[in-house]
């Protein structure tokens, strides 16, 4: 299952700086979103090497230490194996001035030196204030359904959210299903958030003496690459090296329809391995199939069996489903692109444990709360669970709002988008499932987030032109960037514009304004010169261009 994107920042770990004027500490601010985000590395001399250490100060994180540092003529270089993030800068007197680039996305970072008595009198940094919730809750869950009710009058949203606060239900609603025609229909697929439940299951396990965390994938899955050497904590930590069976060979979407066992487990072993076990950390949905296995095996009971006796009975669960159980009553997806279209999604029988369960936001909550209460795993087990130096935990993943810090996990199918969070703090939890989006999950996530916690945040603009398919096709055709080895294809389906990269699948583009088009869920927006034969692309602070082929 796919999972998408940070709010602010998914916690830093950072690598990487040499040579002797770099040894002392550096301070510098990310510029992320109009906010800034301090961060702070330490350099100390390691025989003929360095070491580097990364306070956020504004995350409450001190003492993260840097796998790698390089600094070769002037030039510092860090790469962020934990975090999938790198920086590269060039120091220049006295000052360090470059990127900071995670998750394909750039960040400017420029590092000066730092010395922690002075700090008080830097005029020039900038901290994030710390958050606190509204004393008035009420007032700010009347904000969140006006938001809601603006978002379902222009056509942008479908879904359903629920808050809990003290462990009870504050708010819930559903939104936007009438104009789509959605009748007795319940519950959502949740993608990854799946893999949640599928955890909290392997530490009963764990709990009962039948498995252990140092229990190396060939005692199950002998034939599998580097087996020998993989542990089920490092399956459950994204560590284990395992590519992601969800991604096709010669097509993304290869999941659509149903696939047998012996196909994806071929699939997992072609992978091969990314990287040796417990060096990295990459999200991994191949990881989470054989631990889904696993529990089977172990337990001698299905996937549905081990739900109903973890979740649904203990927890008095209504509407709580696994794909075997073919529930009936689950929203449909859809995209837009000059109007809603369904979305064909996954053949769920091909992600049992991965992205299969279809509940509510409400039994998100549910769950969550009952997580952090003691009531489902031990607290030893929930510690084990939680992220501890990087973004992902075991079954739990980090979700930094400004100096606020979420645990929970997201979900992404190809047409809904989910995520259920939970602040220990303020005793909040979030969730939400969106089956039909125009202003990305991650937006929704901000803008609700703002609300709750009196940030200032816009109400997303929404175009009401209608572009006739007509004036549509003057955009259409295959466009190529020399410094991206991508094809893209621009063309008109259904009477709306789409894209599409080599190899990956089609995406809807909505019109901003004339000769612009944006997909929120990515991030992207492009801009189209008909009479160059050009357009330009850009994403995560990037642009380029492309041409169109003759």
């Amino acid at each position: 299952m796919k999972t998408k994107t940070l709010f602010i920042l998914f916690l830093l770990s950072i690598q990487q700086i040499f040579a002797q004027q770099i040894v002392g500490s550096w301070k510098g601010n990310l510029d992320i979103e109009e906010n800034k985000l301090p961060v702070i590395i330490h350099i100390e001399k390691d025989k003929n090497s360095y070491k580097a250490l990364l306070d956020s100060p504004a995350q409450g994180v001190e003492g993260i230490p840097a796998d790698k540092t390089s600094f070769i003529n002037n030039e510092l270089i860090l790469e962020i194996a934990n975090a999938n993030a790198s920086y590269k800068g060039k120091l220049e007197n006295n000052t360090i001035s470059g990127d900071f680039i995670q998750n394909g996305k750039p960040f400017p970072l420029v590092l000066k030196p730092y010395d922690k008595k002075d700090d008080k009198d830097d005029k020039d940094d900038v901290h994030l204030e710390v958050l606190k919730l509204s004393d008035n809750l009420s007032q700010s869950l009347k904000k969140i359904d006006d938001f809601i009710s603006y978002l379902e009058k222009n056509n942008a949203e479908a879904g359903e959210i629920s808050i809990f606060k003290g462990g009870k239900e504050v708010y819930k609603r559903n939104f936007g299903e009438t104009g789509l025609s959605q009748k007795d229909k319940v519950t959502f697929q949740i993608g990854s958030i799946t893999k949640s439940m599928t955890a909290m299951m392997l530490f009963k396990l764990i709990e009962k003496k039948q498995l252990d965390l140092n229990d190396k994938l060939s005692k199950f899955y002998p034939t599998i690459p580097n087996a020998e050497k993989i542990t089920i904590s490092q399956l459950l930590h994204h560590s284990s090296g395992l590519g992601d069976y969800v991604v096709g060979k010669n097509t993304m979407k290869w999941l659509t329809e149903k696939v047998s066992e012996e196909q994806i487990m071929n699939h997992i072993i072609e992978q091969g391995s990314l990287f040796e076990p417990g060096t990295k950390v990459q999200y991994s949905n191949s990881g989470y199939y054989l631990l889904t296995k696993i529990l089977e095996k172990i337990s001698k009971k299905s996937y549905a069996d081990n739900l109903k006796e973890t979740f649904v009975q203990p927890l008095q669960l209504k509407n709580f489903y696994t794909v075997s159980q073919k529930p009936t009553n689950v929203f449909s997806s859809y995209s837009y692109a000059n109007a809603w279209e369904p979305v064909k999604d996954f053949d769920f029988n091909n992600v049992v444990g991965v992205g299969d369960i279809a509940t509510t936001p409400t039994n998100l909550n549910i769950i969550l709360n009952s997580l952090f209460a003691g009531k489902i795993v031990s607290k030893e087990s929930l510690s084990e669970m939680m992220p501890k130096v990087d973004r992902f935990g075991m079954g739990l993943a980090l979700v930094p709002f400004y100096s606020k810090m979420f645990v929970g996990h997201s979900g992404g199918t190809y047409g809904t988008n989910s995520l259920m969070i939970y602040n220990g703090e303020d005793d909040i939890s979030i969730s939400y499932s969106l089956n039909a989006d125009r202003i990305g999950a991650n937006n929704f996530t901000i803008d609700i987030l703002s609300i709750l916690y009196n940030k200032e945040f816009s109400l997303p603009n929404f175009s009401t032109t209608k572009i006739s398919e007509t004036e549509l096709k003057k955009y259409i055709g295959d466009y190529s960037c020399k410094d991206i080895p991508l094809g893209l294809k621009v063309f008109v389906k259904n009477g709306g514009l789409f894209g599409q990269g080599t190899g990956q699948p089609e995406f809807p583009l909505e019109h901003i304004e004339k000769d612009q088009f944006k997909f929120d869920n990515a991030g992207l927006k492009m801009t189209f010169f008909p009479e160059k034969e050009e357009m330009q692309l850009e994403q995560g602070g990037g642009k380029f261009l492309f041409n169109k082929k003759k």
